[in-house]
């Protein structure tokens, strides 16, 4: 068994154990020091879309937001996987209209939203989507905004070597504390440029977004205020970063907003914790997203972060049910793994 990951999560049916999902997971402070983990925080993963709340940076730097007279939900959606809801598309339609761009110009592709996933229910007959459905359009009128303020042609915003991307990369790798040669690139689902990085990397970047929505720092930082816009455009339109029946979503509901977090594709999950400038990351192995939300509430329940009524608004993630397609309970998913605290 490969040690950079351990058991984490087991399925039962019926009482009997069916499945088991191996993983890692580490919480950091904003400085990258391990404060726990489970498994290695060296553990090498694509970071898919947990990247979304770096990519937009240079966006909210070159204040493009000011220039377009774009609002915190705009930007909220420019971080978001979502789910295709109505307004999730009205917001997407006014970022189109207000930088004078047109779907043809998102090169993100198209899916059915994921609105029919999470609510199980059927696809409309005859029911037709464009990218702005999506999960991830929000990400790519960002990069359009982007490029649009650099004077760069939209059909080239997503090749690596374009102004737009560049300035994503190198943004990206400064919040995860790595350089950005370091990075292992590849092509993500809605074909824009994703990277390989350790796990203790991805929670590093999200302590640091959780320590701008604090005082601002004494030294210069110039990213502060970008970070601290961002992330309070997700803490207040938790909505527009995902949707209905979706962790995050039901995180940012169940906390009130005190923990912000983000999904990635393949079962990557990061979390930030503001009020102690704490940062998580956690990756199943085996791609599996039903394991997330019980592993990152545990986590933080472990850690002593949630109060006994989040618990409570959180029961689904603290006690997960298996139900059948007859809404039968059938099984739970249990963690099974130790998180280790850091000694001192």
């Amino acid at each position: 068994m490969n040690s950079e990951f351990v058991p984490i999560a087991e399925v039962t049916r019926g009482g009997a154990v069916e499945s088991v999902h191996h993983g890692a997971a580490v919480v950091v402070d904003k400085d990258g020091t391990v404060i726990a983990q489970l498994g290695s925080p060296d553990l090498v993963t694509y970071s898919r879309s947990s990247l979304k709340p770096f990519q937009v940076l240079p966006t909210v730097l070159r204040g493009v937001p000011d220039r377009f007279g774009l609002k915190d939900r705009h930007l909220a959606l420019m971080c978001a996987s979502h789910s295709g809801e109505e307004r999730h598309l009205q917001a997407a339609r006014e970022i189109l209209q207000a930088i004078d761009a047109r779907e043809e110009d998102l090169r993100c592709g198209v899916h059915i939203p994921l609105r029919y996933l999470h609510e199980d229910s059927a696809v409309p007959a005859k029911s037709s989507f464009s990218p702005l459905h999506n999960n991830c359009s929000g990400k790519h009128l960002g990069m359009l905004a982007l490029a649009r303020i650099l004077g760069c042609p939209f059909e080239e915003y997503l090749e690596l070597d374009s102004p737009v991307q560049r300035l994503i990369r190198e943004r990206a790798a400064g919040m995860l504390g790595m350089k950005s040669d370091a990075m292992q690139v590849a092509i993500d689902g809605c074909s824009a440029p994703n990277y390989a990085v350790p796990l203790r990397a991805l929670a590093r970047g999200f302590a640091r977004l959780a320590a701008a929505a604090g005082p601002k720092p004494a030294t210069d930082d110039e990213c502060h205020d970008a970070c601290a816009r961002v992330v309070s455009a997700m803490r207040t339109y938790p909505e527009m970063v995902s949707g209905e029946g979706r962790f995050d979503l039901d995180l940012a509901r169940g906390t009130a907003g005190r923990v912000f977090s983000k999904a990635g594709g393949e079962a990557v999950e990061c979390a930030g914790i503001p009020e102690c400038s704490w940062g998580i990351a956690v990756k199943i192995i085996d791609g599996s997203a039903r394991a997330v939300g019980p592993v990152i509430v545990w986590i933080l329940r472990e850690l002593g972060l949630l109060s006994q009524a989040e618990l409570m608004a959180l029961d689904m993630y603290v006690n997960p049910v298996l139900k059948n397609h007859r809404g039968l309970h059938i099984g739970t998913i249990r963690m099974i793994g130790k998180l280790t605290r850091a000694a001192g």
